[in-house]
């Protein structure tokens, strides 16, 4: 499995001491089973005979995705960076029903999505995460399961069977690291996400007959998990349905999550960081609520200490040392958005919520002489 990954594998990003070296789309490699030649056929037929393109009545979740899927587009033009071969093809879908909708003279949803897109290229708000982040976030994610590879598996000596990794996706949607990604084998990639924005993307990916990397899998959790509707508490119980297992060592990807609430936040790594056994690794993007209420006098562009200590104590309050960096200390030099600040990557220090009631419980029974001499329940 480490062979086979070290394929793809690049110098890992060097965070230490602020030194740290861009990497190049490039040096990703190939991606597995993809068949481009059937990409803008495909999707405009997609357009064609999906109602939902042409109707204004569009859930607010999936207009705001869409949006996020064109924004990312137009900003990784603007910042020369090539797109992969899936989010190509999402973005194809969009603009051909938006192109449908201008031919039949019809306000299809995908115009109102396209020109939201365009909106936040040039205003930058909405709190979504751009191209030369999202790329920052890929990077990251990928060395941090390498990480998690040698530590529990190489060093050990251990084969893996099944899953033995986690990669949790938390997004506005359309998100395409399952398959742009190469994930190593025996890696699950759970994306969360509103249900109508599964519903289109999968088509979308069924019709390119395209699939993860060999031995990985992605599994679809339907929920909203960045919408203040969302309620606290119902995260474990859909991931678990999924086959989320908090004692297998994960790592979190939040994205798009620059304008959440306060209270949103603290649910989101309150819940996430209950999920997640030790060692297990949480990366995303900075929250502009916590970064405004901090003091933006106290450090450079570059150190971001000062102004995220907010975001440290939020981590730290749920057994996750962290660390923020700008956005220029990790290589990326081009013009940064006001919500284009920079990313947090931070390591869980202490058992996940389930482990820490087992052992609570195991203790419990060997205090009241209800367990063996070794501590557990005989």
């Amino acid at each position: 499995t480490v062979t086979h990954s070290a394929s793809y594998a690049r110098t890992s990003t060097r965070l230490a001491d602020g030194v740290c070296r861009r990497r190049t789309a490039a040096s990703f490699g190939t991606p597995p089973r993809v068949r481009r030649a059937r990409e803008v056929q495909v999707h405009s037929n997609a357009a064609e005979h999906d109602p939902t393109y042409t109707t204004t009545s569009v859930s607010p979740a999936l207009s705001r995705a869409r949006g996020a899927l064109l924004w990312r587009a137009s900003d990784a033009l603007a910042c020369e960076r090539p797109l992969d071969v899936y989010t190509e093809a999402l973005v194809a879908t969009v603009r051909a029903a938006a192109a449908l909708g201008e031919t039949t003279g019809l306000t299809s949803a995908a115009s109102q999505d396209a020109d939201l897109g365009a909106q936040s290229a040039e205003t930058e708000t909405g709190g979504l995460s751009g191209a030369e982040m999202s790329a920052a976030l890929d990077h990251l994610a990928f060395d941090s399961v390498q990480q998690i590879m040698e530590t529990f598996e190489v060093e050990k000596g251990i084969e893996v069977m099944g899953v033995m990794r986690q990669v949790v996706v938390v997004s506005a949607g359309y998100d395409s690291r399952a398959f742009r990604v190469p994930w190593p084998r025996g890696t699950a990639v759970f994306e969360l996400a509103h249900p109508d924005v599964h519903q289109h993307s999968a088509k979308v990916f069924k019709e390119l007959q395209v699939k993860p990397p060999r031995g990985c899998s992605l599994r679809r959790v339907p929920s909203d998990t960045l919408a203040d509707t969302t309620h606290n508490g119902d995260l474990e119980e859909k991931l678990s349905r999924q086959g989320y297992s908090p004692e297998v060592p994960s790592v979190w990807i939040l994205q798009d999550c620059a304008d959440v609430s306060q209270s949103r936040w603290v649910s989101l790594v309150e819940e996430a960081c209950d999920l997640m056994c030790a060692s297990s690794v949480i990366i995303g993007h900075l929250p502009s609520v916590r970064i405004a209420a901090g003091d933006s006098e106290s450090s450079s562009d570059d150190d971001l200490t000062g102004k995220t200590q907010l975001v440290l104590n939020d981590l730290a309050t749920s057994g996750v040392r962290a660390k923020c960096y700008a956005m220029s200390a990790l290589g990326f030099c081009g013009e940064i958005g006001a919500n284009q600040v920079g990313i947090f990557k931070g390591t869980k220090v202490r058992p996940s919520a389930r482990e820490t009631e087992y052992y609570a419980q195991q203790v419990y029974l060997v205090e009241h002489e209800h367990g063996d001499e070794e501590g557990f329940e005989s």
